[in-house]
């Protein structure tokens, strides 16, 4: 859009256009930050359930005066003399009314009100307007048509951005995250051609299946804003900002020096995993895995920044590979002891084997045990389980 933006900026000045977005983005405060680092001036609508059944982006809609749409796919070198310029004349009488497609929200919008197609999207702009609102009621009611509905692409990527949307709540559950990725592969198998699909399980999933970075702007962006920079409510993780094709080869990394006589503790984090499989037929070839570590209960009453980094050493079957061994997750700006620590790391199959397997390895980090108390460098060990492929 920045090159409609700025290909418009006279018309909207003279009063001769006006201009409204719609994002399918899952993150809204991503969006603000990109409005604000290109200097957008008109409003954008959040739509991360692609209510507008968007394929393909930018989708660029031109409405005349009376409220016709004149062209879905405007072209920018000739929509100044096609449709700017042009005076249209309102139509004569008022179009016959259209019976709404099964499915859809105009449907919706005259069903009963204790219908399922009713409750589905009552639902669904639930979740849009959190303040006040059942945000599981509206998780319920949209899992319900949902299933109902297993034929439904829509809906079943739908339930998917729900998940994900709790998951990024301070309503948070285990398994929120991996759901959303299964719905989300389910709405995707159902239709292969539906472009927005397709990239949100491409955002979180290995370099071999991304089209682009999908967030290198955003360091930029905030260093630019300053404190006028929105606040990102989901970090971004390392599969956001990956480029594109094959992992770089994993450096000859080293064990963290001192690992085994460290103090080990069983219980002292929770580590939720979720696993983001290649998009295509063959999704077997290429997995990321996230971990999101949380302090269990209050065992753990501060994560301590000044010590260093948390590190993560992943081990992995024979013949499986990973991009890299270590991963170190630098506390600064953690200053809660709730705060998720997210890390992610790629791994890749012997010859397409696409059996189930399991991921070791163990984090080390630095904390203190009771509220101004000793602090002292702990380890905790972990297995993740891989589900096979399309599992």
């Amino acid at each position: 859009m920045p090159v409609w933006h700025e290909r418009t900026k006279a018309l909207r000045a003279s009063g001769k256009l006006k201009v409204i977005g719609i994002t399918q983005e899952q993150h809204p405060e991503r969006c603000l930050l990109f409005a604000r680092w290109k200097g957008f001036d008109w409003p954008i609508g959040w739509d991360p359930f692609n209510i507008t059944e968007t394929k393909v982006v930018p989708r660029v809609t031109l409405i005349d005066e009376h409220g016709i749409v004149r062209a879905t796919r405007a072209n920018l070198s000739t929509f100044e003399r096609s449709f700017v310029d042009q005076v249209f004349k309102a139509p004569a009488e008022t179009p016959a009314t259209v019976k709404p497609v099964p499915g859809t929200l105009a449907e919706a919008s005259i069903a009963k009100k204790d219908s399922p197609e009713r409750s589905y999207y009552d639902g669904l702009s639930a979740l849009l307007w959190p303040a006040g609102r059942d945000g599981d009621k509206a998780l319920h009611a949209i899992t319900a048509y949902a299933r109902s509905h297993p034929k439904d692409a829509a809906a079943q990527w739908r339930l998917g951005v729900a998940h994900r949307m709790r998951h990024d709540s301070d309503d948070r559950q285990d398994g929120d995250f991996q759901l959303a990725v299964r719905h989300w592969h389910a709405g995707l198998a159902l239709d292969p051609a539906q472009y927005i699909y397709r990239r949100r399980i491409q955002q979180y999933g290995p370099r071999l299946d991304k089209p682009y970075p999908f967030y290198p702007w955003v360091a930029e962006a905030q260093k630019k804003l300053g404190k006028a920079a929105p606040t990102l409510r989901a970090p971004l993780t390392g599969s956001e900002l990956a480029g594109r094709g094959e992992p770089a080869a994993a450096p000859d990394e080293k064990e963290p020096g001192g690992a085994k006589d460290i103090e080990r503790l069983k219980d002292a984090l929770e580590i939720e995993s979720t696993i983001v499989w290649h998009t295509s037929a063959k999704r077997g070839t290429a997995a990321r895995v996230h971990l999101q570590i949380r302090p269990a209960g209050r065992r753990i009453l501060l994560w301590d920044a000044e010590a260093g980094p948390l590190t993560a050493w992943v081990e992995l079957p024979e013949g499986w590979t990973v991009d890299r061994n270590r991963i170190d997750r630098a506390l600064l700006g953690i200053d809660k002891v709730e705060e998720v620590v997210e890390l992610d790391f790629e791994v890749r199959p012997p010859a397409g084997n696409v059996k189930p397997f399991e991921v070791t390895g163990y984090i080390l980090f630095y904390a203190c045990l009771e509220r101004d108390g000793m602090c002292k460098y702990l380890r905790q060990d972990f297995e993740v389980k891989v589900p096979g492929h399309g599992k």
